[in-house]
C-alpha cells in the first residue's frame, strides 16, 4: 500500500496591482502530483536547481533531464523534462524553465519504493 503524505497547498498567492487583486495557484504537493517553480542558474541538461513555492521558498530540489526547442511557442523558446525531489518522493514532468510553473507526477520507481512494506 502506498504511504500517504499530507497534501501541501500553498496559501496566500495574491498580489495587488493598481488596486486590483490577482491570485496565482501557488505550489501544490499531493501523493502523486506536484506543481511548483524550479530555479536554475543555467538551463542546460544535467543542471541542478531548487524547487520553490510561489513565494520563492525552497521545498525541494530538481534537475533538468532533457531540453528541446519549441520554435512555434509564444510561451518559451525551450521545453524541459524536469526531475524533482520533494519529501522523499521523486516526480517527473515538464516545465518552461527557471521560475516558470512546473507540473510533475510521481515516478513509477518512487511509487514502487513507497509501496514496499518497511522492515
Amino acid at each position: 500500500m502506498l504511504a500517504l503524505m499530507t497534501p501541501y497547498v500553498e496559501p496566500d498567492c495574491t498580489i495587488t496591482h493598481r488596486g486590483r487583486a490577482y491570485e496565482a495557484g501557488g505550489a501544490v504537493v499531493t501523493d502523486d502530483t506536484l506543481v511548483a517553480y524550479p530555479k536554475f542558474d543555467r538551463e542546460v541538461v544535467g543542471a541542478l536547481g531548487t524547487l520553490c513555492n510561489w513565494h520563492g521558498i525552497p521545498i525541494g530540489t530538481c534537475r533538468i533531464a532533457a531540453k528541446w526547442p519549441t520554435p512555434r511557442s509564444w510561451f518559451s523558446s525551450h521545453a524541459y523534462q524536469i526531475e524533482a525531489h520533494v519529501g522523499g518522493r521523486i516526480y517527473t514532468g515538464r516545465g518552461a524553465g527557471s521560475d516558470m510553473i512546473y507540473r510533475g507526477r510521481l515516478t513509477a520507481r518512487s511509487r514502487r519504493l513507497l509501496s514496499t512494506p518497511s522492515a
